[in-house]
């Protein structure tokens, strides 16, 4: 049966998504995307100097500038309208198939077991682990906006390379290391700032960063840690 999903449609939407911008842009009225495009430059400006009130006020001036003017673009509206669509298809899709197709239950001998999650995702907000002692479980989450903070010292790291995996949209990243355990991390970051250990630069833009603590291969106690982040700021420090 024909089904479009497995077509993989997403380079011909990008596509699509361009051509309309670019429509809209050259031939019709361009002037929400200009607007777009200053605030868009006056928020990237401000976030160098995000750690001063009157810039930080800039900053959420120029993003509330850029919302309300790409609401107003037809690329925007095309651009929210796709999930729908996609979705539409999808479920009456699914649909059509549970009913032509019979379905196949496959069991194995292989036996899984389901354990508490003791961290989930958040979409904004601030997000801290470690306010009380908690049992370790590797950490995997993401975010939309705001803060994630995690203290390792209120936890028993298990032997071996436990792994954090956190992944921002915008905001900030904090996480507190105590003096007994070592610790490698690869931070990707498209725009702005990083401290580890005092390590770092305020200014970092579409980089990714390494830093291994020197005793890290030969530590017994050791953590692994990766962070994504699209625009913010990263710190670790010693606690």
């Amino acid at each position: 049966m024909f089904n479009l999903f497995n077509k993989k449609p997403i380079p011909y939407i990008i596509l699509l998504i361009l051509v309309i911008f670019l429509i809209e842009f050259i031939f019709l009225d361009s002037k929400h995307i200009v607007w777009t495009l200053i605030c868009g430059g006056v928020s990237l400006i401000a976030w160098n100097y995000y750690y001063r009130q009157e810039y930080r006020i800039l900053f959420w001036l120029g993003i509330l500038g850029v919302g309300i003017n790409l609401l107003e673009t037809i690329f925007f509206r095309v651009l929210l309208a796709i999930p729908v669509i996609w979705f539409v298809i999808y479920y009456f899709q699914k649909i059509r198939e549970d009913k032509s197709e019979p379905t196949l239950l496959q069991f194995s001998e292989e036996v899984l077991e389901e354990s508490e999650v003791l961290f989930s995702n958040q979409w904004f907000g601030k997000q801290e682990i470690g306010n009380q002692p908690y049992r370790w479980q590797d950490i995997n989450i993401q975010k939309l906006f705001g803060e994630t903070v995690i203290d390792l010292r209120q936890t028993v790291l298990p032997k071996g390379e436990p792994v954090i995996l956190l992944r921002n949209l915008a905001g900030k990243i904090k996480i507190i290391v105590p003096y007994d355990v070592e610790l490698s991390i690869h931070h990707s970051v498209l725009i702005g700032s990083v401290d580890i250990f005092g390590y770092g630069d305020d200014q970092v833009v579409n980089r990714v960063i390494h830093y291994q603590t020197e005793n890290y291969q030969k530590a017994p106690q050791r953590v692994k840690v990766y962070t994504t982040i699209l625009a913010g700021k990263i710190e670790v420090s010693r606690g």
